[in-house]
């Protein structure tokens, strides 16, 4: 009886607040917070002088962008996991109903005002690469790959191929593979797998064993063309920096200043 009293307290902790008079009262929810809009979001950038920030493309042509990637000729197409934690219970979160959008200017002025959706009906897309005249996608829940062609040039894939086949994947969907960077070495990397892609334009891409590298959202090269992974999950920062992760794995014990890991607060805390 005591577990099953102290277990009912416990639920109810969340809706209960308590005033200065030590009155409990019940808390009741105010409906959805305002957001603002892209020219009040504008405003709250602090940029160094002389530097300005420009929207390039706004909703409502896109909605939920995650990650974006140009091609050779300045087009951008956009990752949009639409499904995503739309509410508490992460409904509909499966279902294929995500896109990657395609927008390009055709103007000059610095703008993207030609939309199309480049590829539609997605599971929650991840990744995008484009190469020569195709574009590379990865979704959640597969170690696949599939190339994309736009054969006629209105702006929608219309041509779908395997590109890289690597099965099925499941569990946490914030800790699957992403990036899909195409390094200085020619070859095509993502965090979580242990293994590194090359192109191949007559079937299907090379691969080739690499260690650990220990990324999870976040994945870059430098100037040399090394990748840097960074493991943002445990708030650890880049992972294997050391050298190429082809090379190995490697770190050494005083990579990072003492307080390298301190949280750089937004407000004051005292």
């Amino acid at each position: 009886m005591i577990r099953q009293n102290l277990i009912a307290i416990l639920t109810l902790l969340p809706f209960l607040v308590t005033t200065d008079a030590g009155e409990v009262k019940k808390y009741e929810p105010t409906g959805t917070l305002p957001y603002l809009s892209v020219e009040g979001s504008l405003k709250t950038f602090q940029l160094p002088e002389g530097y300005r920030l420009e929207p390039v493309v706004t909703e409502p042509e896109i909605a939920e962008p995650v990650v974006c990637a140009f091609d050779g000729n300045g087009r951008l197409y956009v990752v949009e996991m639409r499904t995503y934690m739309q509410d508490a219970d992460a409904t509909g979160e499966q279902e294929p109903k995500s896109r990657v959008s395609l927008h390009e200017d055709t103007d000059g002025d610095g703008k993207m005002d030609k939309h199309t959706i480049f590829a539609d009906n997605l599971l929650l897309p991840r990744m995008v690469l484009p190469l020569d005249d195709r574009v590379l996608i990865g979704e959640t829940n597969t170690l696949d790959i599939f190339s994309y062609r736009d054969t006629d040039g209105d702006g929608v894939a219309d041509e779908k191929e395997i590109w890289y086949e690597g099965g099925k994947r499941g569990g946490n969907m914030e800790h699957q593979p992403s990036g899909l960077i195409w390094s200085m070495d020619n070859w095509i990397y993502t965090t979580y797998n242990a293994y590194r892609l090359r192109h191949n334009p007559e079937g299907l891409a090379h691969k080739e064993k690499t260690a650990a590298n220990g990324g999870q959202w976040g994945l870059c090269q430098d100037d040399h063309g090394k990748p840097w992974f960074v493991n943002a999950g445990g708030e650890r920062g880049p992972l294997n920096f050391q050298q190429p992760i082809v090379y190995g794995a490697f770190n050494v014990g005083d990579q990072f200043p003492p307080d390298y890991r301190e949280v750089y607060p937004l407000v004051g805390i005292p």
